[in-house]
C-alpha cells in the first residue's frame, strides 16, 4: 500500500479567542477548550463540522469532533479535512497516530502542524475512509453506551450513600472530624532519577494516571522500585487509599482509588492510611462524594494543589457505625459486580477498537 503524508489530507487554521475575554452564557454557540464545551456565545467562527486538536498545555494531541456553528479558544488548533477526505476517517486516524508523543517544551508541551503535517499514512479512497469511519464510531459509540452504565451504577451506589448518612458536603461543624483523626496522610516522592539502583521490579510506583475516576482500585503501575528504591520511597499499605493531590486539571483533584496491594507512589499523590478497622470502601464512596469539597481547597497556581496539611485538617462527617458500613458496603458490593461485568464489554470492545485501528492505520 502506498502513503502519503497528512498534510495532504487537511489543512489547519488557528484560533485567536482566550478563555478570559469570553463572556459567559451569552448566546447559543458553543465554545470548546481542552475539557470540553467551556460555554455559548453569540457568535460562531466554524459553520462546518472540524476537528479540534490540543495543541498546547494538558491533553496536547487529543483530538475531538466538533460540531458546526461552533469555535474553540486559542490552545486548540482547527483541522479541516480537505476535499475527499472524511470528516471521520481523518479523526480516527488523528487518534490513531497519537500526536501528543512528539511534543515539545519543557514547562508547557506543544506540538506544531509543521512538525506532525510530515506524518506517513495510508492512502484510501474516499468510499474507503467513509466504511471505516463508520465503522469505527458503531464501535466507539458502543464504548460510550457502556461508560454511560458505569456512570449510572456509580450515582447509584452515591445516592443509597446520602440516603443513609446524608451529603457529606453539607455536615455541620457539630457532625464532623478532622480527617487526621480517622487517617494518617503521607505523600508520596520520587526517589532519585540519578540513582538508576532505585528502579527495578520490586514494587510498583503509582503515579496519578494509575488513579481513575470510574476505577474502584488504582491500576497497575508502568514503572516499578527496586527493594532499595522502596526504602527510598513512600509505601501505601493494603487497604489504603490514594488520592490525586497535585494535577494539571483541578478536575483531577481529589480523585481516589483504593489498594489492594502495597505500593510505592510519587509526590502528586497522598496515602490514607486508615485508622480504628475503618472500611475502606465506605471512606472511597463519602470521597466520591465529598470532591466538591475537596476541590473548594485547591490551591491554583501552575497546578492545582491540596496540601498534606490541608487533608489533614479538613472537616468530615463522623464515621458511621460498623454496622451501618457494613449495610452500605453489601449494597456498594453488589453494584461493583454488575460494574465489573460492564468493565470487561468495554475491555472486550476496547481490544476490538485497537485492533482495527492497527488495521487501518497501523
Amino acid at each position: 500500500m502506498e502513503f502519503i503524508e497528512l498534510a495532504e489530507l487537511c489543512d489547519k487554521g488557528s484560533s485567536n479567542l482566550a478563555q478570559k475575554d469570553l463572556v459567559f452564557d451569552s448566546g447559543i454557540y458553543p465554545v470548546y477548550g481542552a475539557p470540553g464545551e467551556i460555554t455559548k456565545v453569540d457568535f460562531f467562527y466554524q459553520s462546518k463540522p472540524y476537528l479540534g486538536l490540543i495543541k498546547d498545555g494538558a491533553g496536547v494531541g487529543r483530538v475531538m469532533q466538533l460540531p458546526a456553528n461552533s469555535s474553540v479558544i486559542g490552545t486548540i488548533q482547527y483541522i479541516f479535512p480537505k476535499e475527499n477526505v472524511d470528516l471521520k476517517y481523518l479523526y480516527y486516524l488523528i487518534k490513531y497516530l497519537d500526536l501528543g508523543k512528539a511534543n515539545t517544551g519543557a514547562t508547557i508541551p506543544h506540538i506544531y502542524f509543521k512538525d506532525y503535517k510530515k506524518r506517513k499514512v495510508k492512502i484510501r479512497n474516499y468510499s474507503e475512509q467513509k466504511n471505516i469511519g463508520q465503522i469505527l464510531e458503531l464501535i466507539d459509540n458502543q464504548l460510550t453506551t457502556y461508560k454511560d452504565i458505569l456512570e449510572q451504577y456509580d450515582l447509584l451506589i452515591k445516592s443509597r450513600f446520602v440516603e443513609m448518612f446524608g451529603d457529606p458536603n453539607m455536615v455541620g461543624l457539630n457532625k464532623s472530624v478532622k480527617f487526621s483523626s480517622i487517617a494518617k496522610i503521607m505523600t508520596g516522592n520520587t526517589p532519585s532519577r540519578k540513582s538508576p539502583e532505585y528502579y527495578g521490579d520490586y514494587i510498583e510506583w503509582i503515579k496519578s494516571d494509575n488513579i481513575i475516576s470510574t476505577n474502584l482500585y488504582i491500576s497497575q503501575a508502568k514503572e516499578f522500585l527496586s527493594e532499595q528504591g522502596a526504602a527510598k520511597g513512600r509505601v501505601a499499605p493494603k487497604d489504603s487509599l490514594l488520592m490525586t493531590c497535585i494535577a494539571g486539571s483541578i478536575r483531577s483533584i481529589g480523585n481516589v482509588g483504593i489498594c489492594d496491594r502495597s505500593v510505592a507512589f510519587n509526590q502528586q499523590i497522598n496515602a490514607i492510611v486508615l485508622k480504628n478497622n475503618i472500611n475502606p470502601l465506605y471512606i472511597y464512596w463519602l470521597l466520591k462524594l465529598f470532591k466538591p469539597s475537596i476541590i473548594a481547597n485547591v490551591e491554583m497556581s501552575l497546578k492545582g494543589i491540596i496540601s498534606k496539611s490541608q487533608l489533614e485538617n479538613m472537616l468530615i462527617p463522623i464515621i458511621a457505625s460498623q454496622e451501618e458500613q457494613e449495610l452500605f458496603i453489601k449494597f456498594a458490593l453488589q453494584i461493583n459486580k454488575l460494574k465489573s461485568d460492564v468493565r470487561k464489554s468495554i475491555d472486550e470492545t476496547q481490544l476490538l477498537m485497537d485492533s482495527l485501528m492497527q488495521e487501518y492505520f497501523g
